[in-house]
């Protein structure tokens, strides 16, 4: 096996079974499928069961344990070159997976692949692709394969974060142990969000609040940046509400040969060059981010302790 592929899933059994159809139907890759459930009582068990096998590696959990702690427990197992992490609400198109492991194979300096996603359903549906700045200026990866090396080089996912912020504090630390990051070029996931009623989308909304004051804490040190980072970002601030382009930010007409969502992430990114349109216009991938060497911490900063931030919502 060249590829491992994690999904984690608590009670979406649907979902999951397309997520899982996806995953084998799109990729030529040799991969190996892990599903980590949390204690499922809709069928999700059983349906596991049934298709087990070499290249469909089920673990039942039994109970929550949260997402950073549930995937870290199959990280440390596998052993194969690369790995994914999918949510069991994705779906793989336009073999998203094998592009991103060929460009892997083709470019050294690379650590991470953002699997481009877009969401099918909710209020980002008419967005080409989804994935947010953060505030010191990386642009997050929501769903990635990575080399397996650079993953247990890093520690896998911050269980201080427990689920919301896993993927936002995973991209930094790829990013500042000197790994190169880009996206995929086309949408390589299709993502079916389940908004929830009312009173769910308030919790999950105070755990991105939550979740933000600690990446915040956590790479306070790093909020600076250079000069030119911070004249190209007011500029598009400029570009966006003086000249009211932020309307035309979902926009699927090109400007360019890049639409309005690339732009933004390019003039947003502190670690994204304005040549990426021009140097990888011929590339399935694009939005490289590089961390100059000079501007790299001397060691990966550490999790904050619960006391110096805001206390987690069990």
């Amino acid at each position: 096996m060249k590829l491992s592929v994690i999904v984690g899933t608590y009670n979406r059994l649907d979902l999951l079974k397309q997520c899982i159809d996806s995953v084998f139907a799109q990729t030529k890759t040799p991969v190996c499928l892990y599903v980590t459930d949390a204690g499922s009582t809709d069928g999700t068990i059983e349906y596991l069961k049934a298709i087990a096998s070499d290249r469909l590696v089920p673990i039942f959990e039994g109970q929550k344990f949260g997402q950073a702690r549930a995937y870290n427990a199959v990280f440390k197992a596998i052993k194969t070159p690369y790995t994914c992490w999918l949510s069991d609400d994705n779906v793989v198109v336009n073999q998203g997976l094998d592009i991103a492991v060929e460009i892997l194979e083709n470019n050294v300096s690379f650590g991470l692949i953002a699997l481009k996603t877009k969401d099918l359903q909710g209020p980002f549906a008419n967005a080409p692709y989804i994935g947010g700045v953060s505030q010191i200026g990386v642009l997050n990866v929501n769903q990635g394969l990575l080399r397996t090396t650079v993953l247990r080089q890093v520690g896998g996912f911050s269980e201080f974060f427990q689920d919301y912020g896993i993927d936002p504090d995973l991209t930094a630390k790829v990013l500042f142990s000197g790994y190169d990051i880009a996206y995929t070029r086309q949408v390589a996931l299709h993502h079916y969000r389940d908004w929830g009623e009312d009173a769910a989308l308030q919790v999950m909304q105070t755990r991105q609040k939550i979740y933000k004051e600690r990446y915040l804490k956590k790479y306070t040190t790093l909020m600076q940046g250079d000069l030119g980072w911070h004249l190209k970002r007011n500029f598009w601030l400029f570009l966006r509400r003086g000249l009211g382009l932020q309307r035309h930010l979902d926009s699927p007409r090109p400007v360019f040969n890049s639409l309005m969502r690339d732009w933004h992430n390019i003039f947003s990114g502190r670690y994204i060059s304005l040549q990426d349109t021009i140097q990888n216009r011929d590339q399935t991938y694009h939005l490289v981010q590089h961390c100059p060497a000079s501007q790299l911490p001397e060691e990966l900063p550490d999790d904050p302790t619960r006391e110096q931030s805001l206390s987690w919502i069990e």
